[in-house]
């Protein structure tokens, strides 16, 4: 039996983290791990190994970007891709977030099953 890829969901809003989690959890078969903060993202990113990291820009303790860029100074998680997942994202925010490995910027509110589609073509196209 193949185990399934983890994924790292940093959101503070805990609705969102439940129906993101249901979403790909129960209609993609994935793990999902969460986190409500940057600072959490980092302890629980160093406690499993995420095939991909999927992120809010607005997060209590540091920024969305801020977030990514600890994320990937932690062993293994340099190329993991990443989504965001994300209210407002500008034109500029978007130039910045390219070079940090983001594949994907879905907007809220979103569709579980387009999140879960955009997922599977990521982690499919990284052969995770």
């Amino acid at each position: 039996m193949q185990a399934r890829a983890e994924i790292l969901h940093v959101e503070d809003d805990a609705s969102l983290q439940n129906l993101v989690r249901a979403a790909l959890e129960r209609l993609g078969g994935y793990t999902v791990r969460t986190a409500a903060s940057g600072g959490e993202a980092l302890a629980v990113a160093e406690q499993c190994a995420p095939r991909l990291l999927l992120l809010d820009l607005d997060l209590p303790d540091m920024s969305g970007i801020a977030t990514l860029r600890a994320l990937r100074s932690l062993p293994g998680l340099a190329e993991v891709p990443a989504v965001l997942l994300t209210a407002v994202c500008g034109p500029q925010v978007q130039l910045e977030l390219r070079p940090l490995g983001v594949r994907e910027i879905l907007q809220k509110p979103f569709r579980p099953r387009l999140l879960v589609q955009a997922v599977g073509r990521i982690l499919g196209a990284s052969g995770q």
